[in-house]
């Protein structure tokens, strides 16, 4: 009789064991399902360059997009790229001229934390780093050198002047979603330049990506993106 009690136990305990393993095993898999780790790719396109070439007299200009993905909703790696130059004569005369490529990479982080009971939300409050660089080529002319010994004034112009920039970036923003799938948002970014500037050397007067050359910069870019 006693053997049969235990037996009896034992089995209750085991077919327990078993329902609760089974019950964990259905809510890790109901989780999983519900709630993948990757959530999609965003195509971002840039609006605010409109309003800085404007600001800027034309003598800037700049383009760009970015792809960013969804992790977990709470990892947002990013890449982007963009066009950008400059076209400007200084009040001395001398003249600048650039254009060229330029690409970030980065990832941003949710400072969001939904609680458990709340309803989900696709809005985002961001914070997050990029590394800049732009590998291009640029023009100065007109520059005008007195040697004042032999009394001589020379113009000297350099031309396709190649020069590749690294910088860094720390980024904060938002992102709403207005329409289902359809984003709006801006970021506010520091941009830091991780190059050295020696004395007497030639330098550029703005980085596609970068601008104006300086050994820290502001930013900031209003974005449209479509979530796939």
């Amino acid at each position: 009789m006693q053997k049969t009690y235990k037996f009896i136990i034992f089995s209750l305990l085991l077919a327990f064991g078993v329902l609760s393993v089974n019950a964990q095993v259905k809510k890790i898999s109901a989780d999983t399902v519900s709630k993948p780790w990757f959530r999609g790719l965003r195509i971002d396109l840039d609006l605010s360059p409109a309003v800085t070439t404007l600001l800027s007299n034309s003598e800037t200009y700049s383009y760009q997009a970015a792809v960013q993905a969804d992790i977990m909703h709470r990892y947002f790696p990013i890449v982007e790229l963009g066009y950008a130059g400059a076209d400007r004569i200084a009040s001395n005369n001398i003249g600048f001229k650039t254009n060229g490529m330029f690409s970030k990479i980065g990832v941003d982080f949710s400072l969001m934390k939904q609680k458990k009971d709340a309803k989900p939300t696709n809005n985002l409050f961001l914070a997050g780093v990029r590394l800049g660089f732009s590998n291009f080529k640029y023009d100065l002319t007109n520059i005008v050198i007195t040697d004042n010994y032999w009394n001589e004034t020379k113009t000297l112009n350099y031309l396709n002047e190649p020069a590749t920039i690294v910088w860094f970036e720390i980024v904060a923003g938002i992102r709403v979603e207005i329409i289902k799938n359809i984003y709006m948002g801006w970021t506010v970014r520091n941009k830091s330049n991780l190059g050295e500037k020696v004395m007497g050397e030639m330098t550029p007067w703005y980085i596609p990506g970068f601008g104006k050359n300086a050994s820290s910069a502001w930013g900031v870019n209003y974005a449209i993106g479509y979530m796939f």
